[in-house]
């Protein structure tokens, strides 16, 4: 990346910023990673000397809050502070995080700041009618996320690049009506979370969050095309990475409350959850590859939130353990290889193997590949995901030290 220059007059700022001589010089548009910065240099064309520096990212000072979310209990946070209070901006991971309010509107140009007195976000004034307290679990989801990916793949942010993630509460796409907004996605920019109407409370949770960043890896990585097995594949990335913030996060800070293998239980007003990964049957979703609950009409871009049943179970399976006998009477023996070694397998998979147009039988091939490449061909953890895709309907079971791939 080289800046283009652009010829301009500006004054001296060596002298006076506002009343030094004119000069013609030659404005930059710079910008900085490491540490963050932009600023226009403006080089005098004469001399090469830099006249003036003005600075578009303007530092704010770095803070800790404390926040008492709505479902991870009180958190601390990394804010930042600047005239007039503290904000859900920080700077220290990557390029940033930052949440905004959306008002229960549509619009993220019209979206507002957070901004507390003295940083301590207590209960008596988040939570609130307006659920504000949910903010602070965005903010803590995706710093929470963002911990996640570089200390387990070493992967900076969703992009590999640090790039800043931007999260959109209190969003409505109906704005001005009180009917609500049961979704949350990744728009390909930026995180949107609704409050939720009938069936959900707000959908900020920790394993929400993580899935939601998940679908930005995906897009970073495989770019699994969003119908038919790919899609379904796509949204069961999203459940594993969901599932993996969440239990590395709650070893890490020693959270209660939370279910690993059960997708969104703390946002459903009924109880029970969105989806399990241990028992896919008990949602609608099938646990083996065309089989019950399998689906296969056009809706939900050919059944992704149903059919990605397949993939959570079998990642479920690689990581716990387990023996018995499949719905159409295989017998089967998986030995768990815990989380940490389940993820490393499909972080490989994901972002080494897999491309747009891959199946459920591509995906079986390159993890069992991504499992040889990190453990050797004939480790316990080849064997491991090589059987869990036959307890799942996809390719046989691990034989005499050979794979069928």
């Amino acid at each position: 990346y080289r800046p283009q220059g652009e010829l301009v007059i500006v004054r001296d700022g060596r002298r006076d910023a506002e009343t030094g001589p004119l000069v013609l010089a030659w404005k930059f548009d710079i910008y900085a990673q490491a540490p963050v910065s932009r600023a226009y240099f403006y080089i005098d064309a004469h001399t090469g000397e830099v006249v003036l520096r003005d600075a578009i990212i303007k530092h704010a000072t770095p803070a800790t809050a404390t926040f008492a979310t709505a479902y991870s209990g009180t958190r601390s946070l990394a804010t930042e502070t600047v005239s007039g209070g503290y904000h859900l901006k920080e700077y220290t991971r990557g390029l940033g995080i930052e949440t905004y309010n959306c008002k229960k509107g549509n619009s993220y140009t019209a979206a507002t700041d957070f901004v507390d007195a003295d940083n301590n976000w207590t209960a008596a004034e988040y939570n609130n009618a307006n659920y504000d307290n949910v903010a602070g679990d965005a903010h803590f989801g995706a710093q929470a996320t963002y911990d996640y990916w570089k200390a387990v793949h070493a992967r900076n942010s969703y992009d590999n690049a640090g790039a800043k993630i931007k999260s959109y509460v209190h969003y409505d796409d109906t704005p001005n009506t009180t009917a609500g907004y049961e979704n949350a996605y990744w728009n390909g920019s930026v995180m949107t979370y609704g409050d939720g109407a009938s069936t959900f409370k707000p959908l900020t949770a920790l394993d929400v969050c993580g899935h939601e960043i998940g679908h930005a890896v995906c897009e970073k990585t495989a770019n699994l095309t969003y119908s038919g097995e790919s899609g379904a594949m796509n949204e069961g990335f999203s459940d594993c990475w969901g599932a993996s913030v969440e239990k590395y996060t709650v070893d890490l800070l020693g959270l209660t409350g939370k279910s690993t293998w059960d997708i969104g239980e703390e946002i459903m007003k009924a109880g029970g959850a969105l989806r399990s990964m241990s028992n896919p049957n008990l949602y609608g979703q099938p646990a083996y590859y065309k089989g019950k609950s399998w689906y296969t009409g056009t809706a939900d871009n050919g059944g992704v939130h149903t059919n990605s049943g397949v993939l959570n179970y079998w990642y479920y399976l690689v990581a716990t353990g387990k023996s018995g006998t499949n719905e159409v009477g295989n017998t089967f023996a998986v030995t768990g290889l815990g989380l940490t070694d389940a993820a490393k397998i499909l972080y490989r998979t994901e972002s080494v193997y897999l491309s747009a147009s891959s199946n459920y039988a591509a995906a079986r091939t390159y993890s069992i590949q991504a499992a040889t490449d990190l453990f050797g061909a004939t480790s316990t953890q080849a064997q491991a995901v090589t059987n869990a895709w036959y307890a799942v309907g996809v390719g046989d079971a691990y034989t005499d030290g050979t794979t069928t791939t």
